[in-house]
């Protein structure tokens, strides 16, 4: 009678162990995916919240630009913090010294705050909307940041010509600035 050949203890437990190997490094693979694919999905949602920030800035120029005050200029908000941003009725409205709860979006880990200070041309507001959010269950955060230039649309800004070295167009449809070099 003979032995049929087997594997040993040792072999067995070689193979089980480069078979978990394997299989931790795969799921670590798709937890860090998942995770890349959620800071990404969060990311999107944030530049979205920043755009609807420059729209609702728009809506508050096109209704009344005097509203757009520099983010330093107001007494109630000396120490210059940003604005917030309010929808009621249908209209957008800044929010001076917003609390915490204030425009914290649809989610308490996103939040959305506004600056406005003077361009470089007359009649004109550079704002920047600022968009914090958080990238993980751990609560790290980032930030999107978008600026314009928003012009009084009622005032054209004066001292352009296309006739300098460097000069700006005026996009008469959005009120926008754009640079433009010969």
């Amino acid at each position: 009678m003979g032995y049929k050949k087997g594997y040993s203890i040792i072999e067995v437990l070689l193979a089980g162990s480069i078979l978990a190997l394997a299989v931790s490094g795969i799921v670590a693979s798709m937890i860090i995916a998942q995770r890349n694919n959620q800071s990404s999905i969060a990311q999107s949602q944030a530049l979205i919240m920043a755009q609807e920030g420059i729209i609702a800035l728009k809506s508050i120029r096109d209704r009344d630009y005097i509203a757009l005050v520099n983010t330093n200029d107001i007494t109630s908000n000396p120490s210059g913090e940003e604005f917030g941003l309010s929808l009621s009725d249908g209209e957008w409205n800044l929010i001076t010294s917003p609390t915490e709860s204030q425009d914290r979006l649809d989610n308490p880990l996103r939040m959305r705050r506004v600056r406005i200070e003077s361009d470089l041309i007359p009649d004109a507001k550079l704002v920047t909307v600022t968009v914090t959010y958080q990238i993980n269950p751990e609560g790290d955060t980032e930030e999107v940041k978008l600026s314009e230039t928003l012009i009084n649309k009622i005032k054209k800004p004066t001292g352009v010509s296309a006739e300098s070295d460097k000069y700006r167009l005026l996009d008469d449809n959005l009120g926008d600035i754009n640079n433009v070099f010969e």
